[in-house]
């Protein structure tokens, strides 16, 4: 493994200058699965310069191309223009990737159907700073998303089709327009050691204006950081997010726990449903200088949003480390989570928090 960081300018301690140098890393990384093959990849970022430690823009992502020529391409740049008067939040996602697909709810299914995503999605969300700490903007985002399966799936079809439909199935597009707010006054977007994020959402689109079908979603994302002594910090997160429509859903779109941010040690999209409510909790402390460590918890479950039943809550736990990479306290974070349902251990590498 190879770990390329560099740091650019001069720091300095008083507000009026540069508390944040330019820095760049590089951090190469490699994985194998049986669908994939070995899957070499590179996660990347460039921090900017800056007079406030937390107000620092960036552009980060990951790359990812495996033996058996697949792709997976992100890019997400946030930055602040104009003296603080604005923010923009976009991202870019470029995938022709295999996965599973294991039918809709929270209880386990008999469904194992692999198959490929081939997609492209842009979002972005210009807001402008209202107050010192509070935001307001659009969010706008296009999504076209094509599936390619085996001869395995021409067995299984027509039992998938009559018990979860056959949204996503084929291909389709989506053009989603809405608004953001967000409230935050955290120390560092990066690092959090104290301070509150709020940020909801609320999007739409409409069947026949480039979109496949017609649906809303509403997110609430509350987060909030507590020193509990000299480099300790107790960090939580409530999350909500719902998908409706009137027809089916597309499965790529519904919510699920899981992966490398959400419920860590779940397998993401094991479980999917219209509606997901999860709340986690982390517990960070420093180790030797720039290393620290971590110990998190997190409870949830997706439901659907006609009865919101659940049959046995999700629960995960685990620990990690951390490791900081730069002045603007970007962390290379490695975490290793376990979850209730007996599932084997799952870990995680990148340089982001998972909140």
């Amino acid at each position: 493994m190879l770990l390329i960081v560099s740091e650019f300018g001069l720091a300095a301690e008083k507000s009026d200058t540069i508390v944040s140098k330019s820095s760049l890393f590089i951090f190469p990384h490699a994985s194998y699965q049986q669908e994939t093959s070995v899957a070499p990849g590179v996660a990347y970022g460039y921090y900017f310069k800056s007079k406030n430690i937390g107000r620092i823009s960036s552009i980060s992502g990951s790359a990812v191309y495996t033996f058996r020529h697949q792709i997976l391409f992100n890019l997400t740049p946030k930055i602040y223009f104009n003296t603080d008067k604005w923010y923009l939040y976009a991202n870019f996602n470029l995938k022709n990737y295999p996965d599973y697909y294991f039918g809709f709810g929270n209880i386990p299914t008999n469904i194992n159907q692999a198959f490929t995503s081939r997609n492209i999605s842009l979002l972005l969300q210009p807001q402008f700073i209202i107050a010192k700490n509070f935001f307001i903007g659009t969010s706008i985002s296009v999504r076209y998303e094509r599936i390619f399966t085996d001869s395995t799936f021409n067995i299984n079809k027509a039992d998938i089709y009559k018990r979860f439909g056959n949204a996503g199935w084929t291909p389709y597009s989506q053009f989603r327009t809405g608004v953001v707010a967000a409230f935050d006054n955290r120390d560092n977007q990066f690092y959090p050691t104290r301070g509150v994020f709020v940020k909801s959402l609320f999007t739409t689109s409409k069947e026949g204006w480039g979109s496949s079908y017609s649906m809303q979603e509403v997110s609430v994302d509350y987060r909030q950081y507590l020193p509990v002594f000299v480099s300790h910090t107790l960090a939580w997160q409530l999350y909500y997010d719902g998908i409706f429509c009137g027809n089916n859903i597309p499965f790529q779109l519904l919510p699920t726990v899981g992966g490398r941010d959400i419920m860590r040690g779940f397998r993401q999209g094991m479980y999917r449903e219209n509606v997901m409510m999860m709340f986690q909790t982390e517990y960070r402390m420093p180790i030797y200088k720039r290393l620290k460590s971590a110990v998190f918890f997190a409870v949830g479950d997706v439901m659907n949003s006609s009865d919101y039943r659940i049959n046995k809550l999700k629960a995960a736990y685990g620990a990690g480390f951390r490791y900081r990479l730069n002045d603007a306290r970007v962390h290379l974070r490695l975490d290793f989570a376990q979850n209730n349902y007996g599932d084997k251990l799952q870990f995680y590498i990148t340089a982001t928090e998972a909140f």
